[in-house]
C-alpha cells in the first residue's frame, strides 16, 4: 500500500488548484481522463489555431482565473467573441424583441435587490413561471440563453438560478458594486483553456491520469483509496483526501457518507454537453468537401450560432469555431455515431458561414455527461452543506460554489486553506 499525506480525487481546475497550493505536501492527484483540466480540455494545433472542447472564455467577473493564469505565466488575451452577446440572440420580430427586452429589464431590476437564496420564492419558483407567459420567440430566447449558460431549461431552473447566470456577471445572482472584477475585459486563454491546467500540473508534478477511483474508505488514521489504472488495481492510504469529483461520482465511490452529505450531493444535477470544434483552413489551401454522414434533420447541432472562435485571421491562418450542443440538444443525439453528430454540426456551420465550404479541415467531438452543474429548483436548500468537510475529507468543485471556472478555482483554494489549517493546528 502506497502511503501519502494527501490524495486529491479529480484533476479538473478545482483539484489541481488545491494541489498547487498544497504542493509542498507528499500528495498525488488521481483522474480517470487522459488529460488534465477536466472540462477545460483543449488541443493546440498551431500557433494561431486551437480547439476548445469545454470552457472557452473568461468573463470580467473572473478575477481568480486571471490571477492564477498570471501567476503561472499563462498568457490570456482580449476576445470580442462575446461582445453584444444577448443582442445577437434576441428575436428578429420587433414585437417579440420588445417583449424580451422588457423581461430583461425586469431581471436586471431583480438582480439589483439581493435576497436570501433559500427564500421559497427564489428557490422553489421556476424561472419560466417567474417570467410568465410570453410569445414563442421571446420564450425561445430565454430558453436558448439558459441552455447556453447553465445547460438547463427555464422550466428546470429556479428563479435564483436564472438570476445567477444572467447578464454581465455570473459570480453572484446579484448585480452589486462589490462583485470582484478584473480590468482586462472578456478574455480567452491563448493556446486553449487547458493551458492553465497544464501549467498547474507541471507545478504539482504528481498527477496520475487514466486512474479511476473505485472506492474511498475511512480508516482510523486516514483513508484507503482503491483505484484502477492501465496496470491494474492500486491501493493508497492518505491521511487527508480532497474530493473534486462530480457529485454523482463522489456518491458512488466515497463510502459511509452521513445522510446529510449524501442528500446534499444528490441535489446536484448536471446538464449534458457535446462539443464539436470545427477547424477551418487558410483561404489559400486547396478546398476539399468535408465527408458527410446522415444526421437528424430536426435537431439543432449548435447552441450559440457559433459565437466563439480563435482570434487569428481566418483568411491567412485559418482558425477554429468552438461549436457545442447544450443539454436539450445533446441528449437527443447522445448515442448517435460520432460522424453523424459532426456532420450535423458541419451542416449548421455551413448554413451560417457558406464561405467556408471546402475549407473545413477537421471536426472534433467530446461528450460531457457531467457538463455543467445546474441551479435547479430546490438546490439551494442543500447548497451550504456541499463544501463542508468531514474530518480529513474535504470537498471542492464548481458545484460547491458558482458553476464556472472562477468557482472551480475558488473552491480548490478554499479546500486547500481548510486542509492547511487542520495540518497547522
Amino acid at each position: 500500500m502506497l502511503r501519502k499525506e494527501l490524495v486529491i480525487l479529480g484533476g479538473g481546475l478545482a483539484g489541481l488548484t488545491a494541489a498547487y497550493h498544497l504542493r509542498d505536501l507528499d500528495l498525488e492527484v488521481l483522474d480517470s481522463a487522459a488529460h488534465v483540466g477536466g472540462r477545460t480540455m483543449s488541443l493546440r494545433l498551431s500557433e494561431n489555431v486551437w480547439m476548445n472542447y469545454g470552457a472557452q472564455y473568461i468573463a470580467e467577473d473572473r478575477p481568480k482565473v486571471v490571477e492564477l493564469a498570471d501567476s503561472l505565466g499563462v498568457p490570456i488575451q482580449r476576445s470580442e467573441s462575446f461582445e453584444d452577446y444577448w443582442e445577437r440572440l434576441l428575436p428578429s420580430d420587433p414585437d417579440e424583441r420588445t417583449e424580451a427586452e422588457s423581461s430583461i429589464e425586469r431581471i436586471e431590476d431583480a438582480q439589483s435587490r439581493p435576497m436570501p437564496a433559500t427564500l421559497p420564492e427564489m428557490d422553489d419558483t421556476t424561472f419560466a413561471d417567474w417570467l410568465g407567459p410570453m410569445s414563442t420567440g421571446a420564450a425561445a430566447f430565454f430558453e436558448d440563453v439558459m441552455q447556453l449558460m447553465n445547460c438547463a431549461s427555464t422550466v428546470e431552473l429556479s428563479l435564483l438560478g436564472g438570476l445567477w447566470v444572467w447578464g454581465a456577471q455570473r459570480t453572484s445572482p446579484w448585480n452589486t458594486p462589490d462583485i470582484p472584477h478584473h480590468d482586462r475585459g472578456e478574455c480567452i486563454v491563448t493556446g486553449g483553456t487547458s493551458e492553465i491546467a497544464q501549467a498547474l500540473a507541471r507545478a504539482v508534478r504528481r498527477v496520475s491520469l487514466r486512474t479511476t477511483v473505485r472506492s474511498v474508505r475511512a480508516e482510523v488514521d486516514g483513508y484507503t483509496i482503491e483505484a484502477d489504472d492501465d496496470v491494474g488495481r492500486r491501493v493508497l492510504h492518505a491521511r487527508r483526501v480532497i474530493c473534486a469529483l462530480p457529485a454523482p461520482v463522489a456518491l458512488e465511490v466515497v463510502e459511509d457518507l452521513p445522510g446529510w452529505k449524501r442528500d446534499a450531493l444528490r441535489s446536484v444535477t448536471y446538464g449534458s454537453w457535446i462539443s464539436t470544434p470545427i477547424v477551418v483552413g487558410p483561404a489559400a489551401a486547396p478546398r476539399r468537401p468535408y465527408p458527410s454522414a446522415a444526421a437528424r434533420p430536426a435537431v439543432r447541432y449548435n447552441a450559440d450560432t457559433f459565437l466563439s472562435r480563435t482570434p487569428a485571421d481566418f483568411e491567412e491562418h485559418g482558425g477554429c469555431y468552438h461549436s457545442f450542443m447544450s443539454d436539450s440538444q445533446a441528449r437527443q443525439v447522445w448515442s448517435d455515431p460520432d460522424e453523424s453528430v459532426k456532420s450535423g454540426a458541419v451542416r449548421a456551420f455551413l448554413a451560417r458561414f457558406p464561405q467556408y465550404d471546402g475549407r473545413i479541415t477537421s471536426v472534433g467531438i467530446r461528450r460531457w455527461r457531467y457538463g455543467l452543474p445546474q441551479y435547479r429548483v430546490g438546490r439551494m436548500k442543500w447548497f451550504h452543506l456541499l463544501p463542508l468537510p468531514l474530518a480529513g475529507l474535504h470537498f471542492c468543485g464548481d458545484y460547491t460554489i458558482q458553476s464556472n471556472m472562477e468557482g472551480a478555482i475558488a473552491s480548490g483554494d478554499t479546500a486547500a486553506r481548510e486542509l492547511a489549517g487542520q495540518l497547522g493546528a
